[in-house]
C-alpha cells in the first residue's frame, strides 16, 4: 500500500512539472535567456557565488528550475531547463555580459587605448575615494540607525525585505552604510531600470555639447514616412511617444522579446508601430530608452566614439569606476535595465543630480537641465519627469518632501535625491515588498537641519 502511495505521489509530481513545462514552453527561451544573462554578470561583474545568485536572484518560479554551467576560462554562463532551450551569455570586460542568439554576428568588444582614470585616491568622497567616517552635525543618529534597522532582514540576512545595501549621504557625507550579508562597498549592483536616468545624463550632455536639442524630431528615417516623424528627443524622455508597447514580464512581451530575444534591442523598439499621437499620453516603456540609445548610436560617426561615451564622460568624470553598463549583442547600451554598479557610486550618481549637473566645481550637464529633468511630464499625472520618477503631489511616498525626485528600478533599487534635506540615499534591494515611504520618512526625521 504504501509503495502504491509514493508511485502515485511521484506520478502527481511528474505530471504536474511535465503540465507546467508544456503550459510554459513558450517562455522558456526568455527565461533561459534571463538566467543566463543574470549568472554572467553576477558572477563576472559583481563576483559572487554560483549558488548565492541562484538561491537569490533564480531562486523563484521556473527560474528555479534553471540550470547553469560556467565556464571559467571562456567567461560564459549556459543556461537550461531540463536541457532545453539553451541560451549563453558571454563576458565582455567594461561591457559586461552579452546574451549571444546563435551564431554571434557581431563581436562586439571595448575600443582599446583608454586613457587612465586620475588619481582620486586622496580626495574626499563623493569625488574621490577618501572615506571620512565622521559624525556629521545636524543627524540624530539613533533615529538613523532605527530607520536603517527596519529597513533590513534580522542580522543582515536576505529574507523577507531583501535589502542588499542602504546608504545615507548628507552634505557630500556618508551618515550611514550598511550591507547584507554576502555584500560590501565593492559589490557592483544591477540598477535594472535606474539606468534610464544615466541615459538622462548622456542625453544632457550631448545637449550641452550642442550636439542635440530636445526639440529634435524624424529621428529615425524608418519613420518618415508615418506619425512617428512627429515624435521628438522630449517625447522619449518623457516616455509620451505614443508608441504601442508592453512593459509585462510575467508573460511573452515587448518587453521581455526586446531584452531576450532580440540581437538588437532598440531595433526591435523603435519598430514598434504608433498608437496615440506623440505627447498626448505617457506610458512606462523600456524600449523607449533604448530608442533613446539607438538614436545617440546614430549621431555617432565613429562607433568606438559612442562605446566610450558613457566611460569618459559619466563614469570617469564621477569616478564612478565600479560601474558596467552593458550591451546588446549588435552593440547598442542596453539603456533601460543593465548597469551595474557599486552602491557607493549609485550615491555619486544621486549626487551629481543633487548638485545640479556640477561636479566637484564643473558643470557637465546644462543649465537648467536638472529642473527639466524633475518637472513631471504634461500626461504623466505628477508620476514621472524626464527618466526619473517625482513626488509631485505626495502620491507615492506621502510623508517624503514634496521636491524628492529619484531614479528606480525593478526589485526595489532606488536614488532618492532630496534637495531640501541635503540627502542622498541608495538601497538596493532583491524585493519590491518594502515600505519606502516610511523608509524615507524615517531618514528625513533623523536630519535635524
Amino acid at each position: 500500500m504504501r509503495k502504491k502511495i509514493i508511485s502515485i505521489v511521484l506520478l502527481l509530481v511528474v505530471g504536474g512539472l511535465a503540465y507546467a513545462i508544456t503550459t510554459n514552453y513558450p517562455k522558456l527561451n526568455i527565461i533561459t535567456a534571463y538566467a543566463a544573462k543574470k549568472m554572467c554578470s553576477c558572477t563576472f561583474i559583481a563576483d559572487r557565488s554560483q549558488e548565492s545568485i541562484q538561491a537569490e536572484d533564480l531562486g523563484i518560479s521556473l527560474l528555479s528550475l534553471s540550470e547553469t554551467i560556467i565556464d571559467r576560462e571562456l567567461k560564459t554562463a549556459t543556461s537550461t531547463i531540463f536541457g532545453m532551450k539553451a541560451k549563453t551569455a558571454e563576458y565582455r570586460g567594461k561591457l559586461g555580459c552579452v546574451l549571444v542568439h546563435g551564431e554571434d554576428n557581431y563581436k562586439i568588444e571595448f575600443p582599446k587605448g583608454i586613457s587612465p582614470s586620475e588619481d582620486l585616491s586622496n580626495l574626499p568622497f563623493p569625488y574621490g575615494d577618501k572615506i571620512e567616517k565622521h559624525t556629521v552635525r545636524g543627524i540624530n543618529y539613533e533615529k538613523l540607525n532605527e530607520a536603517a534597522d527596519l529597513a533590513f532582514d534580522p542580522n543582515n540576512e536576505m529574507i523577507n525585505l531583501k535589502t542588499r545595501s542602504l546608504l545615507v549621504l548628507h552634505k557630500d557625507s556618508i551618515v550611514l552604510e550598511r550591507y547584507a550579508k554576502g555584500y560590501d562597498e565593492n559589490t557592483e549592483i544591477l540598477g535594472w531600470s535606474m539606468t534610464k536616468s544615466i541615459m538622462n545624463a548622456w542625453v544632457g550632455m550631448m545637449v550641452k555639447d550642442s550636439l542635440l536639442k530636445l526639440s529634435n524630431n524624424n529621428l529615425f528615417e524608418g519613420w518618415n514616412a508615418d506619425g512617428r516623424k512627429k515624435i521628438s528627443l522630449n517625447d522619449l524622455l518623457h516616455m509620451e511617444s505614443g508608441l504601442e508597447w508592453e512593459e509585462v514580464y510575467s508573460e511573452i512581451s515587448t518587453a521581455t522579446n526586446m531584452l531576450y530575444n532580440s540581437e538588437d534591442n532598440g531595433g526591435l523598439a523603435m519598430n514598434q508601430p504608433l498608437e496615440f499621437d506623440p505627447g498626448t499620453y505617457w506610458e512606462y516603456s523600456s524600449g523607449t530608452s533604448n530608442i533613446i540609445s539607438k538614436y545617440l548610436r546614430n549621431q555617432f560617426t565613429n562607433y568606438d566614439d559612442y562605446l566610450r561615451f558613457p566611460h569618459k564622460r559619466i563614469f570617469e568624470k564621477l569616478n564612478m569606476a565600479n560601474t558596467t553598463m552593458e550591451v546588446d549583442e549588435s552593440g547598442g547600451y542596453i539603456g533601460s535595465s543593465y548597469c551595474y554598479a557599486t552602491t557607493r557610486d549609485w550615491a555619486r550618481f544621486g549626487t551629481f543630480y543633487l548638485r545640479d549637473g556640477v561636479w566637484n566645481g564643473e558643470r557637465l550637464l546644462p543649465e537648467g537641465w536638472v529642473d527639466y529633468t524633475k518637472t513631471p511630464a504634461k500626461t504623466s499625472d505628477g508620476r514621472y519627469g524626464a527618466h526619473f520618477w517625482t513626488n509631485a503631489g505626495s502620491k507615492y511616498y506621502k510623508d517624503a518632501p514634496l521636491d524628492m525626485y529619484s531614479a528606480n528600478g525593478y526589485e526595489g533599487q532606488r536614488v532618492f535625491i532630496i534637495p531640501s534635506k541635503d540627502l542622498v540615499i541608495v538601497r538596493m534591494g532583491l524585493s519590491e515588498n518594502f515600505d519606502f515611504n516610511s523608509l524615507v520618512k524615517n531618514i528625513c526625521d533623523s536630519v535635524e537641519n
